[in-house]
């Protein structure tokens, strides 16, 4: 029977699955946001990691290339950037990770239930790099299910115990640390209590008195009651003393035949008691140790008489974790979902298909993520990803992105240095300014998501600045002169080379350096004329170049384009009024868009094979 979890993921999985559905069947939307959404993640991070905006370009691409990753294991852009974020808190540098330890860590904090930034500072705190988490916990994780024990409640064991990694010695470094969580799960005793009273038994007095109280008591163990191995142990074999202080009390307990259940007897509760305070450990915690070692040993016991073969120890406990006590006090197993058969009664080819189903498991931890999503949340996050590799390369594509950074450079600049020149006699003048740059801020937001190409944003840029001459020329002699000032300085303050901020410099100086502006209106080609054309003609009340060519630029555009990857991929697409057929055409037939969707359907055909 489900669980509400289960049945609440699994309508969530159909919402989703019937938005990204309709989102796949008409793309334009998506491809028209995808700029806003690049935009709006890399700002993010820039304001996370208070930097200037020196690196914004690097941040759009990992924003985007990481959105696609998350986006197939099931997460959401606002996740993409926690992760990234958390990473960076987390490592105290402003690095910037690739998609894949992006992807690798966002997939473990949803499987374990543990932050990004706690995983890296857990690991970060015992010398592991970040690009090393995902491979470790990977490697946890198929050792805890090799043993059948429940990932998620070993490994959150594992993250909240890893700073004892410096203190004391674990074979295998964090596969080491899991084993011991992994004993701790099958005998219910909490590894804290070993580490505490290991630390204690490292001081020799404390490690000779301990060790002779459990002799008192009726200790047999002999590294807990000779105090030079006790010692020996605390500090080079965690694992081994943790088994140890578990299994204290084992032989104070019994099974019920008529309880159906396993007791302990009334001279155990004394001693365990005693053996508790001496020890430090918290009361009850021997008793409930015991129980759960002697159903283990039970289980493994009846494991070894079913006669079976056994390529190694953790197949052998993996059967005995996935076992049940039935009637009679008998263990037993599902093979599938109607048949139940006794340990006793196991065949090897049963159990061997049990082995198999395990060992069939997903490995990979973006593969255990995805499987949590159920199959109609599979399939959403599928064509959420498909739905990602369109919208996002466009955005990442460095014409696109050097624009709208280089666009909000000439604003900034014309921002601060009106701000700076104007005076307050100058209050016409300032206002005139002002109202272009609003305009010219409306213009960049149009830009920002999407709704206007590169050609349009010139045009329209540059018809602003005209209007702004224009107008100048009415005031006077001396609003010209200042205005002129204004726009020099800004022009020397704008250092990119993008296509807008060589458009700007060359409009006030008559540099050569200047974009050609291309048009499907009447198939001609314009350059912008230096400042001292244009405020000739403005003064003069006549037309210029750019006024020509300033309308109809947002009709919409439909391009059909073949994608060769060893078959023909037909993409239809009705473009949104801000990309052109040329961009559409270029973004579609590039080897990057290629590339990606060929690695995306090779990846998948691979999990499709592997599920055969």
């Amino acid at each position: 029977m489900a669980t509400p979890e289960e049945i609440e993921s699994s309508k969530k999985g159909l919402e989703d699955l019937s938005k990204n559905l309709k989102d796949l069947a008409n793309p334009v939307k998506a491809i028209g946001s995808a700029i806003a959404d690049v935009t709006a993640g890399a700002d993010g991070l820039n304001k996370s990691f208070t930097l200037s905006r020196a690196r914004i370009q690097e941040m759009k691409v990992a924003f985007a290339d990481s959105s696609v990753e998350v986006l197939r294991l099931g997460g959401n852009l606002g996740d993409t950037l926690t992760t990234i974020t958390q990473i960076a808190d987390a490592s105290n540098r402003n690095v910037i990770e690739n998609k894949k330890v992006v992807s690798e860590l966002y997939a473990s904090s949803e499987i374990l239930g543990i932050t990004a930034k706690d995983l890296v500072n857990n690991f970060k705190n015992v010398g592991y790099e970040t690009s090393r988490i995902g491979p470790n916990i990977e490697k946890s994780i198929a050792y805890v299910q090799s043993v059948g024990l429940n990932a998620r409640t070993v490994m959150q064991s594992v993250s909240a115990n890893m700073e004892q990694m410096n203190r004391f010695q674990f074979e295998g470094g964090v596969a080491g640390l899991t084993k011991m969580a992994a004993q701790s799960s099958m005998l219910r005793f909490d590894m804290s209590q070993t580490f505490g009273f290991a630390d204690k038994m490292l001081k020799p007095e404390n490690a000779i008195n301990m060790a002779a109280a459990f002799q008192r008591l009726g200790v047999t163990a002999g590294n807990l009651i000779d105090p030079f191995a006790l010692m020996n142990q605390s500090l080079n074999d965690p694992t081994g003393l943790n088994n140890s202080l578990a299994r204290l009390g084992e032989k104070f307990v019994y099974f019920s035949e008529e309880a159906q259940a396993f007791k302990m007897n009334p001279e155990g509760v004394r001693i365990l008691k005693e053996l508790e305070e001496e020890a430090g450990l918290l009361p009850g915690s021997l008793a409930k140790s015991a129980l759960a070692a002697a159903d283990l040993d039970k289980r493994l016991s009846q494991v070894s008489a079913a006669g079976l073969k056994f390529e190694n120890e953790e197949d052998k406990q993996y059967l005995a974790n996935i076992a049940a006590m039935g009637k009679g006090g008998k263990y037993e197993v599902k093979i599938d979902d109607e048949t139940t058969k006794q340990l006793q009664d196991l065949s090897q080819e049963e159990f061997d298909k049990l082995i198999k189903q395990q060992k069939d498991a997903p490995k990979t931890i973006e593969e255990i993520q995805r499987s949590q999503l159920g199959y109609a949340g599979e399939m959403a996050a599928d064509i959420a990803s498909i739905l990602g590799l369109m919208k996002f390369a466009l955005p990442r594509q460095e014409k696109v992105r050097t624009n709208i950074e280089g666009f909000r450079n000439v604003l900034n600049s014309l921002t601060s240095t009106t701000q700076k020149k104007i005076t307050s006699e100058d209050k016409d003048l300032s206002k005139l300014i002002n109202d272009g740059i609003t305009e010219a801020v409306k213009l960049f937001d149009k830009a920002s998501t999407g709704n206007l190409s590169v050609t349009d944003l010139m045009l329209q840029f540059g018809s602003i600045q005209e209007k702004i001459m224009s107008n100048a020329g009415s005031l006077g002699d001396k609003a010209m002169t200042s205005l002129k000032e204004i726009l020099k300085e800004s022009a020397s303050q704008v250092k990119g080379n993008s296509d807008i901020e060589n458009f700007f410099r060359g409009m006030i100086t008559g540099s050569k350096n200047v974009p050609v502006i291309k048009t499907n209106v009447k198939q001609k080609q314009i350059q912008a004329e230096p400042i001292s054309t244009v405020s000739k003609n403005a003064i003069m009340g006549t037309s210029t170049t750019l006024k020509n060519y300033s309308e109809n630029f947002n009709e919409p555009k439909q391009v059909n384009s073949k994608v060769d990857l060893g078959g023909v991929i037909t993409i239809k697409v009705d473009a949104p009024p801000g990309v052109s057929q040329q961009q559409l055409t270029t973004y579609f037939e590039s080897e990057s868009f290629k590339r990606m969707i060929y690695e995306y359907w090779s990846a998948k055909s691979k999990e499709l094979e592997r599920r055969k």
